[in-house]
This record gives C-alpha cells, sequence and structure tokens, in this order.
C-alpha cells in the first residue's frame, strides 16, 4: 500500500506528560517505559480524549513497585502477580504491566504468565495488530513491528501471530474479533475466519464469566450487527449464543435491529432484546446460567421481560393498539416494574408491542401526577388488619392483605375509611 502519512507532531506528548513521574525514576534506572495498547490505537485514529493509562515496561513488578514508591500517591497490587502494579499520581491512574507472554496450555481455563525483558514479545502476544503498538515515553517513538498502523488505515482485523496460534494460546480473542470488528469498520484478513472455525471447541477452557464480560462489551458498541455475523462465520454463535443462532435469518437480522437501535452504554438493556426476540421470558433462566448473569441483572431482566409480556396481553383481547391502557393495568405494569417502569416503555417501544406509547404514556403521566403510582401495596398493615378483624398472625391475614393488594390494583388509591369499610363488608370480624 501508499506509504503512510506521518503522525501529527504531539499527538502522544500529553499522555507521555502525564506518566512522566513514573518514567523519570524508571528510565534514571535504566529501564524502558512504553504506552501501549488501545491507547495508542485511538489515538492514531485521532480519538484525542483521556485515555486509559496502559503501560509495559522491561521491568519485573517487584522493581516496578520499588521504583514508584516514591511517586506514587496510591497502589494497588491485586495484580501484581500477573505482572501489573496499579497507582495513581495526582488524579492521574496508570497500569505499569512486565512485558509478558501468556497462553492457555491443555484443558486450563487460566492462562499461563511468562514475563519477558522484550518489548516486541509482549506485542506478539496481544490480540490484533492494531494492539499491538507501543510509544516510548522517552522520546515518543512509534514501535509496530507487526504493521498494526498499516492494517488501522486499512481497516483490517489481523493477528501478530498466525490466527491459529494466536486464538489458541487465547481463545476469547476470537470473541473479541467480533467487538473489534464492529466498532472499528474492520474486514477479516485471510485466514482469520477459518482459524476460529477450526478452534471453536477451544473457546470451552474460557470461563462463562470472561465471555459473558466479552459479549457485553459487543453489546456496547454502537452497532454489533457486524459483530455477530462475524460469529456466526466463525461459528461461534451458536456457542455463545445458541438461542440467536437458532433464530431464521429474518428474525435475526429483526432482533440485531432492535439491539443497535437501544442505548449502547447499557449491554443489559440490550441484552434482554435477544432474549425476548430468541427464547423469551421462559428461557432466562438459561440464559443467566449459560451467562453466569449476576442476580441483579437477571432480576432486571424478568421485570424487562414481564412488563413487555403484560403489555403485550393488553392488546392481545382484542382492543386496538391505539387505545389507551385501563388504568388498572397500568397500575399493574407499575407495581411489577416499580422504579424502572421508563425503562418497561421503552423496552416494549424498541420491541414493537403494547398500546400505542403516546397514550400509553398519557396515562401514566396522570396516574403519576395523581399520586395514583405511589406505594401500589395493600392500603393497610398487618397490624392494623389484625385488630380490625380481630385477627392472630397466620395464613389468615396473608390472605387479607392478598385482597387488599389486588383491591389496590383494581380500583386505585382509597383512603383509610374507605379501606376499612371495604374490609369489613368483605371479612366482617373474626375471632382469633
Amino acid at each position: 500500500m501508499d506509504a503512510l502519512p506521518a503522525i501529527p507532531e504531539g499527538t502522544f506528548d500529553d499522555i507521555r506528560n502525564a506518566v512522566a513521574p513514573v518514567a523519570e525514576p524508571m528510565h534514571a534506572a535504566g529501564h524502558h517505559l512504553y504506552l501501549v495498547g488501545g491507547l495508542v490505537r485511538d489515538r492514531l485514529l485521532g480519538d484525542d480524549r483521556t485515555p486509559d493509562h496502559d503501560l509495559t515496561t522491561d521491568a519485573t513488578p517487584d522493581r516496578i513497585r520499588e521504583l514508584v514508591a516514591e511517586v506514587a500517591d496510591a497502589m494497588w497490587l491485586q495484580g501484581e502477580r500477573f505482572g501489573t502494579v496499579g497507582l495513581r499520581v495526582g488524579d492521574v491512574t496508570m497500569e505499569v504491566t512486565t512485558h509478558r507472554a501468556e497462553a492457555y496450555v491443555s484443558d486450563s481455563r487460566k492462562p499461563v504468565v511468562r514475563f519477558s525483558s522484550e518489548l516486541v514479545e509482549d506485542l506478539a502476544r496481544r490480540d490484533f495488530t492494531v494492539n499491538a503498538m507501543a510509544v516510548d515515553v522517552a522520546d515518543g517513538t512509534l514501535h509496530d513491528p507487526f504493521s498494526g498502523r498499516a492494517d488501522l488505515v486499512a481497516r483490517v482485523l489481523r493477528t501478530p501471530l498466525d490466527p491459529v496460534e494466536s486464538f489458541s494460546d487465547d481463545p476469547l480473542r476470537m470473541l473479541r474479533a467480533a467487538r473489534f470488528l464492529s466498532r472499528y469498520g474492520l474486514t477479516p484478513a485471510d485466514g482469520l475466519v477459518d482459524a476460529a472455525r477450526a478452534l471453536v471447541d477451544r473457546l470451552e477452557i474460557v470461563s462463562a464469566e470472561r465471555i459473558r464480560d466479552e459479549l457485553f462489551r459487543l453489546l456496547q458498541v454502537e452497532d454489533p450487527t457486524g459483530g455477530f455475523a462475524l460469529l456466526d462465520d466463525m461459528g461461534l454463535l451458536r456457542v455463545v449464543l445458541p438461542e440467536v443462532a437458532a433464530l431464521t435469518p429474518s428474525a435475526r437480522a429483526a432482533v440485531e435491529r432492535r439491539v443497535a437501535a437501544a442505548d449502547p452504554g447499557d449491554p443489559v438493556f440490550r441484552l434482554g432484546l435477544l432474549v425476548h426476540g430468541a427464547g423469551g421470558r421462559e428461557s432466562l433462566g438459561g440464559w443467566g446460567n449459560a451467562l453466569r448473569l449476576s442476580g441483579r441483572d437477571v432480576d432486571r431482566l424478568g421485570i424487562l421481560l414481564d412488563g413487555a409480556e403484560m403489555l403485550a396481553g393488553s392488546t392481545s383481547s382484542g382492543s386496538s393498539p391505539e387505545e389507551s391502557p385501563s388504568d388498572e393495568r397500568v397500575r399493574r405494569l407499575a407495581a411489577r416494574a416499580g422504579d424502572r417502569l421508563d425503562e418497561v416503555l421503552a423496552f416494549a417501544a424498541l420491541i414493537g408491542i403494547g398500546p400505542d406509547r403516546a397514550a400509553l404514556e398519557s396515562v401514566v403521566v396522570r396516574l403519576r401526577g395523581s399520586g395514583e403510582l405511589d406505594d401500589l401495596g395493600p392500603g393497610m398493615n398487618g397490624a392494623a388488619v389484625m385488630k380490625l378483624l380481630n385477627l392472630e398472625a397466620g395464613p389468615g391475614v396473608g390472605e387479607v392483605m392478598s385482597w387488599l393488594r389486588e383491591l389496590r390494583l383494581t380500583e386505585g388509591r382509597l383512603d383509610e375509611d374507605e379501606v376499612r369499610r371495604r374490609l369489613l363488608d368483605r371479612w366482617g370480624t373474626a375471632s382469633g
């Protein structure tokens, strides 16, 4: 290809200055320090936002810790056994990692890490050439032994080593390929897809948690559609998202359009769209187990999916989608959704189900304004019920409380006297 354009002068100067307090004692001790990875890639793309300060060095972890002790305002060592020392200098947070090579072996779920003194060996073991570049903090020299900048310009997704070796070393890179392809509009280099197809089973050694985290990163790309297509081409979609892989092409395209239309900053919401379109509410338990979702995320997805089903039911009984939903139905929806009611409305709108959104929101606004959606529980507490009806603690009280909850949802907020009258009319007085 044609010669690459010159890198604008000063492209990395602000970052080099930010890490200078750490670089100085390391340079004085004869060590090298480099800006590395996504930080370099994004700057070469013209992204000058404040980056993560990721650095690599030929110093060992204990040596890093020793050299930066006097300049660091804070230090954390959780990653030290993997070669990483985290630290903060002023308001700049950074991670300094010893050059390393890591790979999975046999059926291990954890990579074996080996430290190195050679920058090129460290870069060779990175996932893709566009991430295998480093900038010397001392003089700003770009080190690009695998032509990552040329691939970035040409929009090519390539591994530094043979893709079979790179993917075998860390099978998660096959999933990561989908994210980078989608985010940067890259095209797979020759051999990359074939290598992944040959190594699909290798993904079995990667933990479900790492797979989940990488899937969430893909879902945070503006439009992850291309990533899903790459996963399918590589044979990984049926492993990672079997429900999506089983969809017809038209159904999958519809689901992916909805995902792309949703906020990329909310991967759990986007995952909910996948679950709805490829399995539905009854499949949520399977998704939660397969992806090791947190209980909080499962609960949130349950609310979104249940709310969608409730809204779908509001038009399945013969009423027109243009008609406003009843106050009772909105109260029931709000009771299930809690403080996620607006999320449920947005979720249903993306799916295209339920009443007309403007009509639905009009009812929600009206009921909120009147306090009808505040405290949708029973209109009297258990102690008051027991006193009024002369009941002792037991199943009978629970039955009355359930009746009160249903009354609140069916008829809305009633004043205390009316609740008492209804209770007495329905239950009379009882002896313990």
